[in-house]
């Protein structure tokens, strides 16, 4: 199955390349209208323009399916570009035919020159799908070497020596551009990858993996403003671990990792979509509650802090138990802001723990 990047260059390639392609035909015409009958001339060029239109045609196809991600209609219109460029082929091999029983010596060669210039240039358009550009190169070539060996004469045979050249050179050529193509959509893709991931670092607490501090007072700030301007209700709960330096210091560095990630764990089983949840220190967290009261704040802070104190955190065969301090603040005359709403929230956790921890102050 070809990569869809694979066919969005083909997308590209095509509107030119039938462009050229009716082009060549218009001079193909030119050049034999003297010696090929002018019906034939006419009905093969009709063939083409048909082709090409039904080739552009293909291109909106995939253009459709592309955009639905829909991988059987892309393969159902590969199908149909592989038939339709085999038909483009066999009509280029037509042309060959007629000028071999209508012109003379040595018109043959003028049509080898601009069967290989259209073989050449489809390179370019075709490389992307290489089972169809194989198919339309042998379609194309093949004729043109029993054509030579019918004329049979020295310099024909010479032609026929550097076409059996030409045919492995067109060939590895044409795998090294899909090729190219492949390594290039790869590139973009690590690149985006890079950049996304990078994306996510400036707004990620790597070890909780729930917002950092700086990407949470840039949202924050945001959705305050707005709170503010529609007068609606918004919350802030700070929250810190009691004794967090004591886990460290008893249980090791990996046993604190692995509390902070846990209580984040708890704490976003209870969360709304539309709650901000982050990561402000090392062990502080807080949530922004849109669209609540202090009082409303007040019982998920009370919520939060039970079920932390309740739960027994396993670690290493280690049952550690754990409290939370939590001071919450709200949106009012006095605080439009994330910075003092965050001051006021942080001033009700300092009460908190003053007052003995384990504890919501509002």
């Amino acid at each position: 199955m070809s990569h869809p990047k694979l066919i969005e260059v083909l997308v590209q390639q095509t509107p030119r390349s039938m462009i050229a392609l009716l082009i060549v035909s218009f001079i193909y015409f030119v050049i034999f209208f003297k010696f090929i009958p002018l019906s034939f001339l006419i009905i093969w060029l009709f063939a083409q323009t048909l082709l090409a239109s039904y080739r552009l045609y293909n291109v909106r196809m995939f253009k459709k399916y592309i955009k639905q991600a829909s991988t059987q209609g892309i393969q159902k219109q590969k199908k149909v570009f592989m038939i339709v460029t085999a038909l483009q082929a066999c009509i280029w091999t037509v042309s060959s035919c007629l000028v071999v029983i209508y012109a003379p010596p040595p018109f043959e060669l003028v049509n080898l020159v601009i069967v290989i210039g259209i073989i050449t240039a489809a390179v370019l358009s075709m490389a992307t799908i290489y089972k169809a550009y194989m198919v339309f190169f042998f379609i194309m070539i093949i004729p043109q070497i029993f054509i030579l060996f019918y004329y049979g004469k020295h310099q024909h045979i010479a032609l026929v020596v550097l076409i059996l050249i030409y045919i492995p050179v067109t060939l590895l050529l044409s795998k090294a551009i899909y090729n190219g193509h492949l390594v290039n959509i790869q590139t973009n893709k690590k690149l985006e990858e890079s950049v996304e991931e990078l994306h996510k670092l400036s707004m990620i607490d790597n070890l909780t993996n729930i917002y950092n501090r700086r990407y949470f007072f840039e949202v924050a700030e945001n959705l305050l403003s707005i709170a503010v301007r529609d007068k609606k209700k918004a919350s802030l709960l700070m929250m810190d671990i009691d004794f967090f330096k004591k886990i460290n210091d008893t249980y090791g560095h990996h046993a604190g990792d692995f509390i902070l990630v846990s209580i984040t764990q708890e704490i976003e089983k209870i969360m709304r979509k539309s709650d901000i949840f982050a990561r402000i220190g090392g062990e502080e967290f807080t949530i922004l509650l849109h669209d609540t009261s202090k009082e409303g704040a007040g019982v998920i802070a009370e919520k939060i802090r039970s079920i932390i104190e309740d739960k027994n955190f396993e670690y290493n065969e280690l049952t550690i138990k754990l409290t939370l301090s939590i001071g919450i603040s709200e949106v009012n005359q006095q605080n439009t802001t994330i910075e003092s709403l965050y001051k006021e929230a942080d001033k009700k956790l300092y009460s908190a723990k003053e007052n003995g921890r384990n504890q919501v102050a509002s």
